[in-house]
């Protein structure tokens, strides 16, 4: 079997990021999250603080009042897009060239869309009840419980302005992932033992079961 990829889709303060990144531990595979934005700016010459301004406009209210594009596949990555569509289609490379140099855990970033026709893809969404996740926030920020539910809300709400402009579907669709987990009921760690479950039960080879 060719390279994979585990693409984890999360809601905020559900610890996707931590699986993402124990999970990518235990199979001794890189993960890349927040890193992306720098090899994108390597790549297409435009400045990490721009590429992270394109974000920020695309989860805004304002892309509410605007049709989806879907933009994300290959076949519509051409000139004469505006400069902020050209940061995604550059994101959208790096996370491709990423999954063809080897295994690897990549954390959001509409992962599961622009990796989501390849069949050694496996597709994981980690949630949680919102007094779940504010209470994990509160514990990582030592924000006030009432200010960071308001938080939790709001970055929610800009993850799936960005998911649903960027690809034209629904963010957090069930339907959309191979494995959903909830987990305020797994924990981190139970999270990331059963993502390694499914990964061997589907045959895919790691490092870290090479020895």
């Amino acid at each position: 079997m060719g390279n994979y990829a585990i693409s984890i889709s999360r809601e905020f303060g559900s610890g996707g990021r931590l699986i993402g990144k124990r999970l990518a531990t235990a199979l001794g595979i890189p993960c890349y999250d927040r890193t992306i934005i720098q090899k994108t700016s390597e790549k297409s010459g435009l400045s990490p603080d721009f590429i992270a301004r394109a974000e920020e406009r695309a989860r805004s209210r304002f892309h509410l009042s605007i049709a989806p594009v879907g933009i994300g596949t290959p076949a519509l990555a051409h000139q004469g897009v505006p400069v902020s569509h050209q940061a995604f289609f550059a994101q959208a490379d790096v996370i491709r060239e990423l999954a063809d140099e080897g295994p690897c855990v990549i954390v959001g970033r509409c992962s599961d869309y622009i990796l989501g026709e390849r069949p050694e893809c496996l597709k994981v969404f980690i949630h949680a009840g919102l007094d779940s996740r504010v209470e994990r926030c509160v514990e990582e920020y030592h924000i006030p419980a009432e200010d960071m539910a308001r938080r939790v809300v709001q970055m929610d709400r800009g993850r799936s302005n960005y998911y649903n402009y960027y690809t034209g579907h629904t963010w957090g669709d069930m339907r959309r992932y191979d494995l959903t987990l909830n987990s305020a009921v797994t924990g981190i760690e139970g999270a990331v033992e059963l993502i390694v479950t499914l990964v061997k039960d589907r045959g895919f080879k790691f490092p870290a079961d090479s020895g």
